[in-house]
């Protein structure tokens, strides 16, 4: 499709600079410019000596630029100018048609201007051959601004992993400091604790009055001595 529009564009290109440079060309060859700014002066155009070799030297210069596809955009619409003050100085009066004198003819020059500034001038083209080294590094410059937004945003993912990664150790680090401070706890007390050890009341053998060692209480220590008679006389009285 791409070709084929090349070439549909190509073929406009030729057949309008081919029509522009052949007016342009009667202009100074048959006409003359001066004919022509004497004939401008009488139609009203505005200073008609400038205007006529303006109008001439376009016709030819711009005719040979599209034929060439050489800055179409930028000679587009200023055909397009041309046409219009060509259409209201020299055949407003006349109405449509070419044959009474009309616009039809320069409405249609102008319009393919237009048209051929909108579409461009294809790959067939002197603008695109200057046009495609521009092109191309512009396309591998957004290529590399992609990669790099790419690359960062993978960057990002990753350290957003470490944090919840080292969060995670993190915790599980307070947990285990918690275990070693319980350890510590218990080896500065001397003693050893586990989930499975006896913290039950020193046993006292209260028979002979001796307290024992083995639950960490002084043996020699005084103890009172009470028999259950004593406590039962104490009780009573």
């Amino acid at each position: 499709m791409t070709v084929i529009r090349d070439i549909f564009l190509l073929i406009a290109r030729i057949i309008l600079g081919g029509v522009l440079i052949a007016h342009g060309w009667q202009k100074f060859n048959e006409w003359t410019i001066d004919g022509t700014a004497s004939s401008f002066q009488e139609m009203g155009v505005p200073s008609p000596e400038i205007s006529a070799q303006v109008a001439t030297w376009f016709e030819i210069g711009g005719g040979a630029a599209i034929i060439l596809g050489l800055l179409v955009r930028l000679v587009g619409p200023v055909l397009f100018v041309q046409m219009a003050g060509a259409a209201w100085f020299a055949h407003r009066d006349s109405g449509i048609f070419v044959s009474d004198g009309g616009w039809e003819f320069v409405a249609v020059i102008g319009a393919a201007g237009l048209a051929l500034s909108a579409a461009g001038a294809g790959r067939a083209s002197l603008d695109h051959l200057f046009v495609a080294p521009f092109r191309k590094r512009k396309e591998e410059k957004e290529a590399a601004d992609n990669q790099q937004a790419v690359g960062a945003g993978v960057a990002g993912s990753g350290v957003a992993g470490s944090g919840i990664a080292g969060a995670e150790q993190n915790f599980g680090g307070e947990n285990f400091s918690s275990q070693n401070s319980t350890q510590n706890y218990g080896q500065s007390s001397g003693q050893e604790y586990s989930d499975d050890q006896d913290f039950s009341t020193p046993n006292f053998d209260n028979a002979a009055g001796n307290n024992s060692t083995a639950d960490g209480v002084d043996a020699n220590a005084e103890t009172t001595q009470w028999s259950t008679d004593n406590q039962w006389d104490n009780g009573k009285k």
